[in-house]
């Protein structure tokens, strides 16, 4: 199938974007033709797609004449490409409750089927004025990606990372304080701060993710342990017990009952163990899956076609998806050496330590060993055996003036 993923801009890193790719990538492997659309000029997460092997324009002149399926993220693409396809099969993906420009348009038909990944969001959709049909799906991630890394090195340092585009000022206080206080040193990434193509490294070097939405599907599926705090609220630790409440919220921090205040923040930081990280892997393997997620599109727009045949690749076109697919995997290959050559160098550094400290042991040790001959010698000496009886009635004299002063 020829599928089109729009989005009116994909100039920065968000949840968004993420998705887009996220699927975009899984569909192309599933032997899609995939093009990514931007309605305005494109950023740094266009050049993350084409690094990624997919096809990215902001040029509508440039788009096919025909396409089998058209998956929109905002009102305007959604509208505008509906009038420039009216033969595909449309799906809206309804991200947010809370963005205008994410909200379905209410005209009648101009998408076949609503996508959610929030029981919130799906109760927002359902009380617009007018919706077709909703589905409920999950949010994707990318297991192989962030699956790359294994639980993160014991060194004596815990490590956190607020990992988000909207947690600033006053409220981002309140986490490094809380970080301070509970052992960790805090990071941040988002577009406040820096931003980053590679959210699966960042997260690898920390022991723990505070953020909100899709931040902590990454971190679930980066086996590290998944804080859910925002500027709306939150929720605290990701656990089995509490994962299908908060996944029903979308991980906004609205999925449970009470208040992160302060010091409950300091004090569930505290109780941070490393066993977290394995359990959560295993909750986004079995719930967040993009290749089912990508299954489950593709079931749905084939559903809605009504049976429609779709056009295959050419052998040329399939020849340019295979190398568009290496391209990919020669990235991910750069990406792996350059956390391996990371990981050598704390392995040299930490290695250079314990050098130091056995240095550090063994001079200490020297020293003992002269302090102690120097004291055997004088506990040796005739002076020492002399002044023996003196030592005695000094200590005996102590005794008896502690006794006397007690009873004074």
């Amino acid at each position: 199938m020829q599928i089109l993923i729009s989005h009116h801009s994909f100039g920065g890193y968000g949840g968004t974007e993420t998705y887009a790719l996220t699927i975009g990538s899984e569909l192309q492997r599933f032997g899609h033709r995939v093009l990514l659309y931007s309605a305005t000029p494109t950023g740094p997460i266009a050049e993350t797609a084409r690094e990624r092997g997919l096809e990215v324009t902001a040029n509508y002149a440039e788009l096919p004449d025909s396409c089998d399926a058209l998956i929109a993220q905002d009102a305007g693409t959604a509208m505008s490409l509906a009038a420039r396809f009216p033969d595909a099969t449309r799906l809206y993906v309804c991200h947010s409750d809370f963005f205008s420009l994410q909200v379905p348009p209410q005209i009648e038909g101009f998408c076949h089927a609503i996508i959610v990944m929030s029981d919130r969001v799906k109760a927002f959709a359902e009380a617009l004025a007018y919706h077709p049909t909703i589905v409920r799906l999950r949010q994707p991630v990318d297991l192989k990606r962030f699956g790359a890394f294994l639980p993160r090195p014991a060194d004596g340092c815990r490590r956190a990372l607020v990992l988000g585009n909207y947690l600033r000022g006053s409220e981002l206080d309140v986490v490094a304080k809380a970080c301070r206080a509970a052992g960790f040193e805090l990071s941040v990434i988002g577009g406040h701060t820096q931003s980053t193509s590679a959210p699966e490294r960042e997260i690898a070097i920390v022991d723990v993710v505070i953020g909100y939405g899709r931040c902590v599907v990454e971190a679930l599926a980066g086996r590290r342990a998944a804080y859910v705090y925002g500027l709306d609220g939150g929720d605290g630790w990701v656990t089995p017990e509490n994962y299908d409440a908060l996944e029903a919220d979308g991980f906004g921090g609205r999925g449970l009952t009470g208040t992160i205040t302060p010091d409950r923040l300091t004090s569930d930081l505290a109780q941070w163990h490393p066993g977290m990280g394995q359990v959560n892997r295993r909750l986004a393997a079995q719930h967040h899956d993009a290749i089912q997620h990508a299954i489950a599109l593709t079931t749905l727009i084939n559903s809605l076609s009504g049976g429609r045949r779709r056009a295959t690749l050419t052998s040329g076109e399939e020849l340019a998806r295979l190398v568009r697919l290496e391209w990919e995997s020669w990235h991910r290959y750069m990406g792996a050496l350059e956390e391996q050559r990371r990981l050598t160098h704390e392995i040299e550094r930490q290695h250079a330590e314990a050098q130091r400290l056995r240095s550090e042991i063994e001079r200490h040790e020297a020293k003992c060993a002269v302090l102690t001959t120097s004291i055997n010698e004088i506990k040796n000496s005739t002076s020492w055996r002399v002044t023996r009886p003196l030592r005695s009635l000094k200590r005996q004299l102590k005794a008896f003036l502690a006794i006397f002063n007690r009873i004074i």
